[in-house]
């Protein structure tokens, strides 16, 4: 059981304290029969492991007061307690909050994190795996994923060019592209209104670029060319005469025009080799690109994302298993996702390149409040796949509604009687989360299996 200290003071000349304390242990009761009663009470538990995902919403936040009293950290640690392995997304760089959550669990746990991710699309955020070590251990393999150059993400908006240090757009005399458009727009305190995404129109026939100082035409390695006679080191090169078009040439521009239209993930995954018991598995844990549900653009970067991690990830287990065909180690991919459904391109992105979600997580429903969203998975790489005397065998798979239990709507004047009920729902989730925590059991005892294995002549 995790370490709820400040529950055994009382605080009888302060009765908003004594109010939490009391609140916080009717909480904590509730969300153990309710764990007791969710988790499956036939197996063996010193033959299993629990791994969990979990989207903390901007933990480590601040907004709309952040987690300002120990009540819902004692909730997660309750709720972590369960697992032995759990990654956790939306971390942000401090990490105190952090580490409150994890001095409650105990000294048999800690983590690994990684650092925070730069630029707008990462958000500020971590991935952390925290981990019960009297159930699973580190084995000292972990990495941030990376994409190589040619593997990289194409972002929503294509390829771009800056029209700017000399590069412009020369529109047909008379034409006026201004007007209204559909488009997300955001006013600041100053009242001046900017567009939070871009508006794309349509350029009439007759435009046309006028190129900067500095510009070439390239053509292209492997163009067809000849050798003029007595000469080292030069080639005949025929260029069209007006219009240049074809595979074999491109426009080459002076450094910065182009937009950086191939990327990164958003948010780097992180991939973590744990052990528990007989079982070693490589877990990558991930928070895709989101975007937009709606914008078919902003969609088609999450699908790529999606796709690019799994072949990423797909590509180094098979390496693996390559040069091991009897490599025991499991390879799973978990976190947030932003699957909208089982049925959406953004799931079939997810069990491209080998990976399978187990059909025990593919029958959920959702993993947000509403549970109306798949947003996150946890997918396994070839679980069929024979690897001596190991195999993926899953037991049991499920997501954990916690607001049945504690922040409760009917508790909605307890906390905060100001508000709206609309109001509170989105506050209550800066409490706990806007996501609900996934989880999936498998064996990890295979000492039988494996003196069978040695059984052999």
């Amino acid at each position: 059981m995790p370490f709820y200290t400040k529950l055994s003071r009382s605080h009888p000349d302060d009765p908003d304290k004594e109010a939490v304390r009391k609140r916080t242990i009717a909480g904590i009761r509730r969300l153990r029969v309710a764990l007791k009663d969710h988790f499956p009470d036939n197996t063996d538990r010193m033959k299993t492991v629990r791994i969990g995902t979990w989207n903390i919403r901007e933990f480590g936040g601040n907004k709309y007061g952040g987690r300002d009293s120990y009540e819902p950290i004692y909730y997660m640690a309750e709720i972590i307690s369960n697992f032995d392995i759990v990654a956790l997304q939306e971390v942000r760089g401090d990490l105190a909050e952090l580490h409150r959550l994890l001095k409650i669990l105990g000294p048999d746990w800690d983590y690994i994190a990684t650092d925070v991710t730069d630029g707008r699309a990462g958000n500020g955020e971590r991935m952390v795996f925290a981990f019960n070590r009297s159930r699973a251990r580190f084995r000292n393999i972990a990495g941030e994923l990376t994409l190589p150059s040619g593997k990289k993400v194409l972002a929503s908006f294509g390829e771009r060019i800056r029209l700017e240090d000399g590069l412009s757009l020369q529109l047909p005399a008379g034409t006026d592209l201004s007007g209204v458009y559909r488009a997300n727009s955001n006013r600041n305190s100053s009242g001046v209104v900017k567009l939070d995404n871009d508006v794309e129109i349509p350029l009439p026939t007759g435009a046309r670029l006028d190129l900067p100082e500095g510009a070439s035409l390239a053509v292209t390695r492997g163009t067809v060319v000849t050798r003029p006679p007595g000469t080292r080191g030069e080639v005949q090169v025929n260029v069209p005469q007006g219009a240049v078009a074809g595979e074999d040439f491109r426009l080459r521009f002076p450094g910065g025009a182009l937009d950086e239209s191939f990327r990164q993930f958003a948010r780097t995954p992180y991939v973590v080799s744990f052990q528990a018991n007989w079982l070693k598995i490589d877990l990558a844990t991930v928070h895709i690109y989101f975007g937009s549900n709606e914008d078919e653009r902003l969609l088609a970067q999450r699908r790529r994302e999606i796709e690019q991690l799994t072949e990423a990830l797909g590509d180094r287990a098979s390496k693996e298993m390559k040069d091991d065909p009897k490599n025991p180690v499991l390879t799973a991919e978990l976190g947030d996702f932003n699957i909208i459904s089982a049925e959406h391109e953004t799931m079939g992105a997810l069990e491209a390149n080998g990976f399978e979600v187990p059909e025990k997580i593919r029958t959920i429903p959702g993993t947000n409040v509403k549970q109306d969203k798949a947003y996150d998975q946890i997918a396994f790489w070839e679980p069929r796949r024979n690897r001596g005397y190991v195999n993926v065998e899953i037991l049991d798979a499920n997501v954990f509604d916690f607001f049945d239990h504690v922040y409760r709507l009917d508790e909605h004047a307890n906390y905060a009687p100001e508000r709206s009920e609309q109001s509170y729902k989105t506050w209550r989730t800066y409490k706990m989360s806007d996501h609900l925590p996934l989880w999936v059991e498998l064996t990890s005892d295979f000492s039988d299996e494996y003196i069978d294995a040695c059984d052999t002549d």
